[in-house]
């Protein structure tokens, strides 16, 4: 089976798909930008670039080639397609020297009987390491010279930024966006949820029933750290390091949190056996509002 190239048509064809192709990249960049608000915005821009330099030599490397093959065909037709990739894989992907020629390329090195060519390294690596020092350079330039992309710390930062904004509103919508300012005690159902995260996460320390063991006895009316419910949800919150208490925040989501320290609270009083003996100052629940008219629960005691 013989196939006949026609260069200028192959040429027009490339150009077309290549055209294409780069306005399907220029497209996804711009969703891109969009969805990542400028945090890689061209990232997407010079992949696509490199990939159509890229493109576009492999396919000129090809087409003259498969030109040279059929000006050097004896008898003027086109060659066979079989012979034509024999051509260019000899040229392009191995270069390798024919059997008959290989005295050409020999060595004088001979380790028992077995010799060494000295064969040159195939083209599509040395042109791949080419372009890697183009694209290295380009690289250096844009981030390390003119600054104008951002830099992989930059682009952390700015990635971390968005991620704590969608969390921030992933909690507003599942009314997740409680804290130790705004925190109250949970219902039933809360208390509840929050002797489960007690008994899997909390009782090596505390016992099993709040009675103390390595940390302190959370049933008695001494606390550490305060004994509100706004002070239990920040000592889960962010742990109390120096005691070797860690922080949960990023164990357990805000509402666990609150379940949490809203069953700790509610163990309070219940006198479970083998208690530890009390630590830290007195607290006393009462029932008076501040002069900002906000509920205050709690007073200190030595």
């Amino acid at each position: 089976m013989r196939i006949n190239f026609n260069y200028k048509t192959i040429i027009t064809c490339a150009l077309v798909a290549l055209l294409s192709q780069s306005a399907t990249w220029a497209q996804d960049a711009t969703e891109a930008t969009k969805s990542a608000a400028t945090a890689n915005s061209g990232e997407w821009i010079y992949y696509g670039i490199a990939t159509s330099i890229f493109f576009i030599l492999f396919l000129m490397t090809i087409v003259i080639f498969k030109m040279k093959a059929i000006n050097k065909a004896e008898t003027g037709e086109p060659v066979s397609f079989g012979k034509w990739w024999s051509v260019v894989n000899s040229k392009i992907f191995t270069k390798a020297v024919p059997v008959e020629k290989e005295e050409d390329i020999l060595l004088d090195h001979d380790y028992d009987g077995i010799k060494e060519l000295d064969n040159s390294l195939p083209p599509w690596w040395k042109y791949g390491f080419y372009l890697t020092i183009i694209l290295a350079v380009i690289y250096l330039l844009r981030f390390h010279v003119f600054k104008t992309g951002p830099t992989p710390e930059e682009e952390y930062r700015t990635e971390m930024s968005m991620a704590a904004a969608q969390l921030e509103e992933y909690r507003k919508q599942s009314n997740d966006n409680v804290d130790e300012k705004t925190v109250t005690m949970a219902d039933a159902a809360g208390i509840a949820e929050g002797k489960k995260i007690f008994g899997q996460s909390c009782f090596p320390c505390h016992g099993a029933n709040g009675e103390g063991g390595v940390g302190p006895n959370l049933t008695d009316d001494y606390w550490l750290h305060g004994g509100r419910i706004n002070d239990v949800f920040k000592t889960i919150k962010f742990g109390v390091p120096d005691k070797g208490m860690q922080a949960w925040e990023k164990t357990f989501s805000p509402s666990q949190i609150k379940n949490l320290a809203s069953f700790i609270k509610s163990i309070k009083g219940t006198k479970p056996a083998n208690a530890k003996a009390p630590q830290g100052d007195l607290f006393t629940e009462t029932a008076s509002v501040d002069k900002t008219g906000a509920a205050s629960d709690s007073t200190k005691t030595k």
